[in-house]
This record gives C-alpha cells, sequence and structure tokens, in this order.
C-alpha cells in the first residue's frame, strides 16, 4: 500500500497526516507502521477525512477515535498549507468533538505556523488517587472525549509512569490516557512531562508536546486556583491554553515533509 503523507512538527510533538483516504478499519495497521523508526517516525497518526460539519474545511481523525490537541492544530496548518483555505479564521471537524473547532491562523512563512485551535469541552473531573508502591499519588483525572489525562503535581519518577498508566487502564474506560505531572514555574508558566497510551495501538510515549495533555492541566489550574491562561513548558516548546467559554490552545506548527510512504 502507498499513501500520501504530510509530516508535521506542532511544538516537536511529531504529527504525521495521512492524506489519501483509507477505510478506518486499517487506521491502526497504518499508524503502527508509519510510527515505526525505519518509517516515518513520529509520535501519533492523524487521518484527513472528509469534514463532518458543513462549516468546516477540513477533517481530522485519529486512529482511536479520541481527540487530539496537535493533531488538530497540525490539520489546520496542513489545510493553509495546501490552499484548502486560506482564510485567517475557519473551522476543522475532529473525532473526539460533535462540534466544529474554530481554529486561526497567522503565517510565518511558507511552511511555518501559528495555530490556534478550539478544543472540547471536558465531560469531568474526578478527584483519583493511585497508589504505586509505598506512595499515594493523588491528583484529577479531567475526562475528555476519548482521551483522559490524570493531572498531578507529584514529581513522577521515570520507573513509575509505567505503574501509574497500569493502573489508569484498568480502571479507566478511554480510548487513550495520559499521566500529566506539572509544577508551577511562576504564576502563568508551567512545566509538564506528558506520557501518553493510545489503546487501539498499544503505543506509549514521552511526547515532546501535548495539546489535549495542556489544556487538561488549563482546565485543572482554571478549577482549582482560578488560572485562566497558562503557558505550558515541555520538552518540545510551549503550548499556550486559554480556559473561558470556549477553550482554546496556540502552538507553532512546522510543515516538515510530504511525500509517499509504503505500508
Amino acid at each position: 500500500m502507498k499513501l500520501n503523507y504530510v509530516k508535521t512538527s506542532p511544538s516537536q510533538n511529531m504529527t504525521i497526516l495521512i492524506t489519501d483516504y483509507i477505510d478506518s478499519k486499517d487506521y491502526i495497521k497504518v499508524a503502527n507502521s508509519v510510527m515505526r523508526y525505519e518509517s516515518l517516525y513520529a509520535e501519533q497518526v492523524g487521518f484527513v477525512v472528509p469534514p463532518k460539519h458543513n462549516d468546516s474545511c477540513v477533517g481530522i481523525c485519529m486512529a482511536g477515535g479520541e481527540f487530539c490537541g496537535n493533531a488538530l492544530l497540525s490539520a489546520a496548518a496542513y489545510s493553509r498549507y495546501k490552499g484548502i483555505c486560506l482564510d485567517e479564521n475557519f473551522f476543522v471537524s475532529s473525532s473526539g468533538s460533535k462540534d466544529a473547532l474554530k481554529c486561526k491562523i497567522n503565517v510565518l512563512d511558507l511552511h511555518r505556523f501559528k495555530v490556534f485551535g478550539q478544543v472540547p469541552n471536558p465531560l469531568d473531573i474526578l478527584p483519583m488517587d493511585i497508589k504505586v508502591d509505598n506512595n499515594i499519588i493523588s491528583g484529577n483525572l479531567v475526562v475528555m472525549n476519548g482521551i483522559s489525562h490524570f493531572i498531578t503535581d507529584y514529581a513522577v519518577r521515570k520507573e513509575e509512569f509505567d505503574k501509574i498508566m497500569n493502573q489508569l487502564i484498568n480502571s479507566v474506560e478511554s480510548s487513550a490516557l495520559g499521566i500529566i505531572p506539572f509544577k508551577s514555574i511562576d504564576e502563568t508558566n508551567f512545566e509538564i512531562n506528558p506520557y501518553v497510551f493510545v489503546k487501539n495501538t498499544g503505543s506509549r510515549y514521552f511526547e515532546r508536546a501535548c495539546g489535549s495533555g495542556s489544556l487538561s492541566l488549563g482546565i485543572h489550574l482554571n478549577n482549582f486556583m482560578g488560572i485562566k491562561q497558562a503557558r505550558v513548558h515541555q520538552s518540545g516548546g510551549i503550548i499556550d491554553v486559554e480556559i473561558s467559554d470556549k477553550n482554546y490552545i496556540s502552538t507553532e506548527v512546522t510543515i516538515i515533509s510530504e511525500g509517499s510512504v509504503y505500508i
């Protein structure tokens, strides 16, 4: 199978967009193949699909049907890069969201964009304690459509991530799960180290940047500290979060390459 793709970098959260139509039953096979080191090597794969909303210019679907913030931003950048939509403001349809999501593009150069994207409101926020060895790790589970993130200010050690994730897998019904340990830099700047598991592909990654994880931290900070805007620092860059009646994330997205890949 030969498929066309575009590879993007939203704050180094390397994302492959498969731009040819394929049957959804093949999403997992394709995603697992192209993410490999010997293929295109990325942290996640999204599939460009016809938009499900009349006012959207493009659609993006993840293999697990989850919402992915950086895939949304990448799809918006792809839409402008390919000339699908030349407006500054437009809508994108995304898996994990019943509504079309508003996006805004600032063009930095021919293949680099500052992208703002609306993010669906969370379905729930639940307090959660997880026991790892002799430690009780307290936090909150931010539940979104298809993905849930465990937010904690506990300094998770490297060897503890999989132990926490295994407990989340056994106790939380979600297509994808994230562990988002955070620490405060100052009143509006925070640092995270996102670790994400996708059930359908079985992948576990320390992501260079996580859009939905950044948003989930923003929801947590707004609920418990009244913070409406935050800069979320991660190893790949900064994702800005704005919490209000409608929530937004933004970061710089670079088109890295495009071409064909063999499955």
